[in-house]
């Protein structure tokens, strides 16, 4: 699926690359995985007939896996009713086994003194007591080897089990032993009705009440299991049902999976085709060759998409190759034009500047002289006329006297002053110098900063850190012009931050350890969004208001940096300010 989206301009700090030969594909659009990789390098018509078979597969897959499924679960089932009924049995026999050893127990005292009665009930008790016994044990063997899928509590089974046998053992050796000790094999007549009392107390006595309480647990324990049977049964229910939900659900899935390709694949056809026109409609109307079609696969679709980017951006380069040349032939002119006003202005300033530079040195010592022989007139003539002392108190010629010096140097301050700013222009315009010559950057930046000292004078401070430079191999006009532009920028970076409290400019230039000069200029402004930074080299890209910039200087800039074979380099956050880093090789 293809999105129109804005590409990211490419800024070339060099010679143009070249155009790829072969389609390339974005980062966002690069495949995540192996899998995603190999399907899109599939054809349109394998991508349908391999959907077809997965879902013609998924359905066959899911009827087999749903039947495997629930057949497993449906044994396992199975397995666990059969367990639990197992153990109910065993569990059910052994609570009738000593119900029948108590129903026998009870019936000796009434049959003592039927020697035939007395020992047929007697066999029956030690049978049923035997059978029991031996029912824990199996009971017990039986919990023992499938302890993993008993419905109930192992250890409290087994607990109960041991509880049962020696309470049932203790039982048959106190009714064995009563039997004995009354002799009743031998009993006399009158001996009867005492041994029945006694051997009825004690089969109803704590043994008795023992095996009532340990039978009552017994019962809630085949409770529980009838429970887990009836568990069973519905597991087996549900076995049944979850077979037939797999296999429901992979018929709906293929289903599914069958009307998404057939939407996917019309889509797939015809949108990849309108996002393309619609691209190109857009580029045509808005001149804007930074719209890009993402490509997110290699077949036919793919291939056409890459193909038209290739084309866009061909579009793009080549327009912007024709407007950095137009602004440079524009800039290229206006610099000479200004060049040659900036020359013609500091040659006719100089030459009277320099008359009048030459003559106030004279015109210094003239009046000197002049003050000399006023005062020695004063020495030997004290006392002048009344005329002469009316007009030197109503000149004040003792502050004529004292003041001329001092307007004579301020003078000659302002002159000095106005010979600077004609060097800083003759220095900055370079007209004369056409080739590349070996220049000391700093000379330059201090030109700059003298014609732009009218702007810096209102409470913004420049602070410069250099280092030990050598001389560089460059075109110095050119260079000026670049750190014109970027002081210029930063100075109306801080002044539309009205309330800074120390606006400031740093510049500093060293050499680096790579035969190269490296110069910072940060300031403390508002710094710029990632946004600007992105296109600030860009022709006719300003922030500025309409009339205080034209969007030439730095993408002039850059060019000039670049032909030195250089870099300029911008680092700036909101609020943090901005830094230009400007990297100069030693020799060209």
């Amino acid at each position: 699926m293809l999105l129109l989206t804005p590409g990211k301009p490419t800024k070339s700090k060099g010679k143009a690359d070249n155009f790829p030969q072969k389609p390339t594909f974005t980062n966002s659009a690069k495949p995540k995985n192996v899998t995603k990789r190999i399907f899109s390098r599939l054809r349109i018509s394998q991508k349908i007939g391999y959907g077809y078979a997965l879902a013609i597969g998924i359905a066959i897959l899911g009827t087999g896996i749903g039947m495997g499924v629930g057949d497993y679960f449906r044994k396992q089932a199975l397995y666990q009713l059969n367990i639990a009924q197992q153990q109910q049995e065993l569990l059910q026999s052994l609570q009738n086994t000593v119900f029948q050893a108590r129903s026998h127990a009870s019936r000796l005292p009434v049959v003592m003194g039927d020697l035939v009665w007395l020992k047929y009930e007697n066999s029956q008790f030690l049978e049923q007591i035997n059978s029991a016994k031996i029912l824990i044990s199996r009971s017990q063997a039986f919990i023992e080897t499938n302890s993993s899928n008993l419905p109930l509590n192992r250890d409290e089974l087994l607990s109960l089990l041991k509880k049962y046998a020696i309470t049932i053992d203790y039982y048959g050796e106190m009714i064995k032993l009563q039997l004995k000790e009354s002799n009743a094999w031998n009993i006399k007549p009158n001996q009867i009705v005492p041994t029945q009392l006694k051997i009825l107390r004690n089969i109803s006595g704590e043994e008795a009440l023992l095996l009532d309480r340990l039978s009552d647990s017994l019962t809630q324990q085949i409770s529980a299991i009838g429970i887990q049977k009836l568990q069973g049964v519905e597991g087996v229910q549900d076995a049944e049902a979850l077979r037939f939900r797999i296999i429901l659900g992979s018929m709906l899935i293929s289903a599914v999976i069958a009307a998404a390709l057939a939407y996917h694949t019309s889509r797939a056809i015809a949108q990849p085709l309108e996002t393309v026109t619609n691209v190109a409609q857009q580029a045509a109307r808005e001149s804007n060759f930074r719209l890009q079609t993402p490509v997110t696969t290699e077949d036919e679709v793919g291939i056409l998409a890459a193909s038209f980017n290739q084309l866009i951006q061909r579009v793009g380069d080549y327009t912007q190759e024709l407007k950095q040349t137009q602004s440079q032939l524009i800039q290229t002119e206006k610099m000479s034009s200004l060049g040659q006003m900036v020359a013609g202005i500091a040659h006719e300033i100089n030459n009277p500047i320099n008359f009048i530079y030459g003559n106030i040195e004279y015109a210094d010592g003239y009046i000197h002289d002049l003050i000399e022989l006023l005062s020695l007139y004063q020495q030997q003539y004290p006392q002048p006329t009344a005329a002469i002392q009316d007009k030197a108190e109503a000149i004040e010629l003792d502050f004529i006297s004292e003041d001329l010096p001092k307007t004579l140097s301020s003078m000659k301050i302002g002159a000095d002053r106005i010979r600077e700013l004609v060097i800083s222009l003759r220095n900055f315009s370079r007209l004369d110098e056409c080739e590349m010559k070996l220049t000391d950057i700093r000379e330059g930046i201090d030109s700059t900063l003298v014609i732009l000292n009218y702007r810096v004078k209102h409470g913004i401070k420049i602070i410069k850190e250099y280092g030990e430079l050598p001389l560089i191999d460059c075109y110095p006009a050119q260079l000026n012009q670049v750190f014109m532009n970027i002081i210029s920028n930063g100075i109306d970076a801080l002044e539309e931050l009205k309330n800074h409290p120390f606006p400031t400019i740093w510049i500093n230039a060293e050499a680096s350890e790579s035969n190269c000069i490296r110069v910072k200029i940060r300031d403390n402004g508002p710094g710029m969004p990632p946004e600007v930074q992105e296109n600030i080299f860009d022709p006719f890209f300003t922030t500025k208001s309409i009339g205080k910039g034209t969007g030439l200087g730095l993408a002039i800039s850059h060019q000039i940096i670049t032909k030195h074979q250089g870099t300029i380099e911008v680092n700036s956050e909101p609020g943090e300010g901005t830094e230009f880093v400007i990297t100069l090789p030693i020799s060209a």
